[in-house]
C-alpha cells in the first residue's frame, strides 16, 4: 500500500485509506461508467452513470473517464485519501495523466478483490440503455487471435494478438512481454495473452452487448481454453496452479455479460490470424531476451504489424 501523501485535501475527514474501484465500458450508443467505493466496515457502495455518444468512440470513452473520475473526486474530498483500483488499460493511462493534480488520489499497485469488481461490472451492465439500440446479431463481432512464446526453461513470456471483424479485416494488432511465475509455464503465458487480447478489445473498439455482436476468442490453447469454460461452467479445474486459475477467472471476471465465444485452432497449420499472434509473440519476447531497445523494438514491431495486417487482410 503507498504511503499517505503528506498533503490532504480540503475538508478531508481523517481516517483509514479508501479503495476504489472504476471501470469504464463503451457501446455504439452511449458511455457507461461505475465506481465502488470500500467503506470501513467492508460493504460496497456503488455509484455508476453513464454520456451520451460523442462524435467518436475515443471522444465518448474520453468524457465516461471525465465523468467517472469526477465521482471519485468527490469521494476523496470527504477522505484522507483514496487508493484508485483500475483494470482498464487506457483508462488507467488517462486517470494517471491526471492524478498529479490530485495529491490525495492514488493508482493502486495491486488488484480489487474480484467479487467487488464484478459487483461494479454488473452494475454498470444493469444500467438501462436507450431503446434506440437495434440488436443485429452480425454487429461488431470481432475474432481475437492470441499466442505465447517461452523459451525452454525460461519466465519471460511474450504475448501477441491480432483482432480483426469476422470478414478478416484487421482492426488493431498489439504485443507485450510478461513474467510467469515458474519456468516454462506456458500455460498462464497463453492465459495472458487471452488477457491481453481482450483488455486490447475493451479498450480499443466499442464492447458488443447481447444482441450486437460477439467476440470470438481464438487460441491454439486447449489448455487456456478448457480452464476457462470450466471455471465459466462453475466446476473445479485440476492440474492447475493457484496462480493460473486466478488469471483465468479475471478474464471471465472482465468479460462480465459480454458475448464471447471460445474457439481452439490448431497452432502451425496456416491460420494466418494465428500465426501472425504467434510471430508477434516471438518477436516480444526475443526482443526482451536479447535487450534490443524501445527505439528499435518499436521499429520492428510496426515493421512485423504492417506486413501481418497485409497478410491477415489478403
Amino acid at each position: 500500500m503507498p504511503a499517505a501523501p503528506e498533503i490532504i485535501a480540503a475538508g478531508a475527514v481523517p481516517g483509514a485509506p479508501t479503495d476504489v474501484i472504476l471501470h469504464v465500458r463503451i457501446l455504439d450508443q452511449v458511455g457507461q461508467w461505475g465506481i465502488g467505493v470500500l467503506e470501513d466496515d467492508g460493504s460496497l457502495g456503488i455509484r455508476t452513470g453513464q454520456v451520451q455518444p460523442q462524435e467518436s468512440f475515443s471522444a465518448t470513452r474520453t468524457e465516461s473517464v471525465l465523468a467517472a473520475f469526477s465521482a471519485v473526486l468527490e469521494v476523496a474530498a470527504t477522505r484522507q485519501y483514496v487508493v484508485l483500483d483500475v483494470s482498464n488499460i487506457l483508462v488507467r493511462k488517462a486517470i494517471a495523466a491526471m492524478i498529479n493534480s490530485v495529491p490525495n488520489v492514488l493508482l493502486s499497485e495491486t488488484t480489487a478483490l474480484c467479487d467487488h469488481r464484478t459487483a461494479v461490472l454488473k452494475a454498470i451492465e444493469a444500467i438501462p440503455v436507450s431503446t434506440e439500440v437495434r440488436l443485429n446479431p452480425d454487429a461488431r463481432s470481432m475474432v481475437v487471435s492470441t499466442d505465447a512464446s517461452i523459451a525452454n526453461g525460461g519466465q519471460v513470456a511474450g504475448l501477441g494478438w491480432i483482432i480483426a471483424t469476422d470478414d478478416g479485416t484487421v482492426l488493431s494488432v498489439g504485443q507485450k512481454t510478461a513474467d510467469v511465475s515458474r519456468c516454462g509455464d506456458i500455460l498462464s503465458g497463453e492465459l495472458l495473452a487471452i488477457r491481453w487480447g481482450l483488455q486490447s478489445v475493451i479498450s480499443r473498439h466499442p464492447v458488443p452487448a447481447q444482441g450486437q455482436g460477439t467476440v470470438i476468442i481464438q487460441s491454439d490453447s486447449r489448455a487456456a481454453l478448457r480452464l476457462l469454460k470450466t471455471l465459466g461452467a462453475d466446476r473445479h479445474p485440476a492440474g492447475c496452479t493457484i496462480d493460473q486459475v486466478k488469471l483465468a477467472r479475471r478474464i471471465l471476471d472482465e468479460i462480465g455479460s459480454m458475448p464471447v465465444q471460445f474457439r481452439w485452432v490448431k497452432g502451425h497449420q496456416g491460420n494466418e490470424a494465428n500465426e501472425a499472434a504467434d510471430r508477434l509473440a516471438v518477436l516480444a519476447r526475443r526482443n526482451r531476451e536479447f535487450g534490443v531497445t524501445s527505439e528499435v523494438g518499436t521499429r520492428m514491431f510496426r515493421d512485423l504489424r504492417d506486413e501481418l495486417v497485409s497478410q491477415v487482410a489478403a
